[in-house]
């Protein structure tokens, strides 16, 4: 966990140290990037505001280093322009400040277990276009499922908006003009794989 207040770090480290989660907190990004590289977390927290640089630079650092495991940005600002913004850059989640316990506990568990609701989402490979996020893997196996949005919201434990948000960005990735076409491209980019 990156926040540069003790006292959320304390708080974050009971709830979720009470449900039985290991937590390291840390304050300073640059050694909290080379601690994640170093010990490969399942789940990270990482908060928006910090005094030397923003988590949002944080978030994009450890995904150009290829880390892979799910991001959970929080932040006392509740501005959708940065939700959007930290989805796009490969978050998992993004959760306002404050949080209640049993909510963060909720989102972190969907993070470290999203493929224990079913089978493996597949791995989709489009050749020439930027990797897709973990969590933009699920929504678009779920899309391919034919779920609708609130659906989608409902099986992932996102906000409908929040979904549309990641379908905006899919279609963005892999340049489809609508869904039809994002889930037809979707299909063949499975297929090209098996």
């Amino acid at each position: 966990m990156l926040d540069d207040e003790p006292t959320v770090c304390q708080i974050v480290s009971l709830v979720l140290g009470s449900e039985g989660f290991d937590v390291i907190s840390c304050s300073e990004p640059a050694s909290f990037v080379s601690l994640c590289r170093e010990k490969n977390p399942s789940c990270l927290l990482v908060d928006v505001v910090l005094p030397e640089i923003s988590g949002l630079e944080v978030l994009k650092e450890l995904r150009k280093h290829s880390f892979e495991r799910p991001i959970i940005m929080m932040s006392g600002r509740s501005d959708i322009e940065t939700a959007v913004q930290a989805i796009k850059e490969g978050a998992f989640d993004f959760v306002t400040k404050p949080f209640r316990g049993g909510d963060l506990v909720t989102r972190v568990r969907a993070a470290i277990s999203p493929v224990k609701r079913q089978a493996s989402p597949p791995i989709f490979h489009f050749p020439g276009r930027p990797p897709l996020t973990l969590r933009e893997r699920d929504v678009l196996h779920e899309l391919i499922g034919g779920r609708s949005t609130k659906e989608i919201s409902r099986c992932l434990n996102l906000s409908p908006r929040t979904v549309e948000s990641y379908r905006a960005n899919l279609m963005r990735k892999v340049s489809a003009k609508n869904l039809a076409e994002l889930v037809r491209l979707a299909i063949a980019a499975v297929r090209q794989r098996t």
